[in-house]
């Protein structure tokens, strides 16, 4: 469209657009159709493209999605091509799917692998970098699991879909507070270890020698938290 062409007075235009009256009917046609596209393609593909989505799981419905999104809202396009989209989605999902059962190397490059954030009640760092998850994210996930300090955690883990498993320590030992340092109030009712330091940066028990930590390189130490606060 030329710009001489553009008018704010047009409300033709603007609310019907440069298609005939007719074509809103097609359009709930073709909406139906798109609609019922899609959800055959959600079924297909897999009970778990409806809740939380891996990496091929994810670039299959984007793909379908932008197919059937040009078709929707272009009358000179058929129907026929989402179809067509769809039926390399599902070919592309079941290779993805067989190559992942043969091979664990193909199935890391494909859906990611789960990364150990936490081991010990000690932020791993390096995992930490490698999942692009930051302290405060990290923290922020602990306490929506009601984790008070990392004392506690065993094993936390982000699985390669995204979503986190924490494996709770069977005999907790002092460790990082999870709270936040704005929530003063919080903090002065927690109990702390004396006789422990522990690296706010990442949660390492200090040892003796160390003046400053092995894992972030951190010189700032604190008391750890105890367990009876949460117990």
């Amino acid at each position: 469209m030329e710009k001489d062409q553009i008018h704010l007075d047009d409300f033709y235009r603007i609310f019907i657009g440069q298609v005939p009256p007719e074509f809103y009917i097609e359009l709930i046609i073709r909406t139906i159709c798109v609609y019922a596209i899609i959800m055959f393609g959600m079924k297909y593909m897999g009970k778990r493209i409806a809740g939380e989505l891996s990496r091929s799981e994810l670039a299959a419905l984007s793909t379908l999605a932008a197919a059937t999104g040009l078709v929707l809202l272009s009358p000179e396009r058929g129907l026929i091509s989402p179809l067509i989209v769809l039926g390399v989605i599902y070919v592309i999902r079941l290779l993805v799917i067989k190559k992942n059962y043969s091979s664990k190397r193909f199935e890391e490059a494909t859906e990611g692998k789960r990364s150990t954030l936490i081991m010990d009640g000690e932020m791993q760092w390096q995992e930490m970098k490698k999942a692009r998850i930051s302290k405060e994210q990290l923290m922020a996930q602990l306490r929506a699991l009601g984790v008070v300090h990392l004392g506690t955690v065993k094993r936390f883990c982000m699985e390669a879909n995204g979503g986190f498993t924490l494996t709770k320590e069977p005999n907790p030992r002092p460790g990082l507070a999870a709270i936040p340092d704005w929530d003063i109030d919080f903090l002065n009712e927690l109990t702390y270890a004396k006789d422990a330091k522990v690296c706010t940066g990442c949660g390492h028990r200090q040892r003796q020698e160390e003046a400053y930590c092995p894992v972030c390189k951190s010189v700032l130490w604190t008391c750890p938290v105890t367990d009876n606060n949460n117990e």
